[in-house]
């Protein structure tokens, strides 16, 4: 045999030395587990996709399973939800079912009414987190709050005193209540209004500046994140202005053609003044339709006027008067006779 062919026996021997080197530490490689992929029975575990149920504004129940291994295999298996995607254990809130494998049902507490929710059941083994397939649910939205209009009270010629209620919010927060007013049925806020405070519970307030003798329709109302709700109406007519009060007449420096007269309008009957006087006349009752008058102003307060162009020795009748949006009153005559 020529060294050469020698040579190339020896090399040849060498490479499948080296290939069966390179084969068996592939295959001593290929048999290392990876430590983060479990080397007992969790593989075999399924764990199913939750069901929702009892969903209401702030809560929720979710019901799951987990099957397959050993109970050892399981150290902690829940539910975990978010408002975004894909929740974890490690990015959202979860709350567990306990240990083992088996159904577990787990409630979820503190949700936001109106507001996507993504579930997925999760359990853990010695080696791994697995999680089932996403579910997805909506809690209930909010509500329109509860309102009640309790009464209205110390009717005045302008005001009155209202009393109403929140008795629930309806799941969202009471940014705004108070009361409402029209002169026709239904008020609204966009009518008058008043404000009081926020939140749940029984509040009053008095409503100003109203008109005398008028029938107005009151409701109480509250905001929430649903909107403005309204509660019952009641209708109330505040007290009508009266006639004024007119004192009696006093009558002195009489001559044969004059005399003065003196007086008071003592209370204004809830409504303003807008004339006042003095009015007389030889029949009886003079009134400022049929007699002579004279105009002192308006408002209350005193009266007087120095008549004069009277007639000799003729009796007068004299009286004062007040108007107001009620009407014409007249105070007590008195009579006299000129000299």
């Amino acid at each position: 045999m020529q060294v050469s062919d020698l040579i190339f026996k020896k090399m040849n021997v060498f490479n499948k030395i080296n290939i069966l080197l390179f084969i068996a530490i592939g295959l001593i490689f290929s048999c290392t587990k990876d430590p983060s992929i479990p080397i007992n029975s969790s593989t075999k575990i399924e764990i199913s996709k939750p069901t929702l149920s009892a969903i209401t504004q702030v809560g929720a129940t979710a019901t799951a399973k987990a099957d397959g291994g050993l109970n050892g295999d399981i150290i902690d298996k829940g539910i975990c939800w978010s408002t975004t995607i894909n929740p974890t254990v490690s990015n959202s809130q979860k709350l567990s079912g306990g240990l083992g494998e088996g159904p577990f049902i787990v409630n979820l507490p503190n949700l936001i009414p109106g507001t996507s929710y993504f579930v997925r059941a999760y359990f853990q083994s010695k080696n791994e987190i697995i999680y089932s397939e996403q579910m997805q649910f909506k809690t209930v939205d909010y509500q329109f709050a509860s309102v009640a209009t309790n009464s209205v009270t110390n009717i005045t010629l302008t005001s009155v005193s209202a009393v109403g209620a929140v008795t629930a919010t309806g799941g969202g927060m009471i940014s705004t209540r108070g009361f409402c007013w029209n002169t026709s049925p239904t008020p609204t806020t966009a009518n008058s209004r008043i404000n009081v405070a926020s939140g749940l519970g029984t509040f009053n307030a008095d409503i100003p500046n109203l008109n005398p003798g008028t029938t107005y329709y009151l409701r109480t109302f509250a905001t929430n994140q649903a909107g403005t709700a309204y509660g019952n109406q009641i209708s109330f007519t505040t007290v009508s202005v009266k006639l004024a009060t007119v004192g009696s007449i006093s009558i002195t420096s009489i001559t044969k053609s004059g005399a003065f007269a003196s007086g008071s309008i003592t209370a204004d009957g809830g409504g303003a003044i807008s004339s006042r006087g003095i009015c007389y006349s030889t029949n009886i009752n003079p009134t400022i339709t049929s007699s002579m008058y004279n105009n002192n102003g308006t408002g209350t307060g005193t009266v007087s006027y120095s008549i004069s162009g009277l007639q000799t020795a003729t009796t007068y009748y004299v009286r004062a008067y007040a108007i107001n949006s009620a009407g014409i009153s007249y105070g007590a005559q008195i009579s006299f006779r000129t000299l």
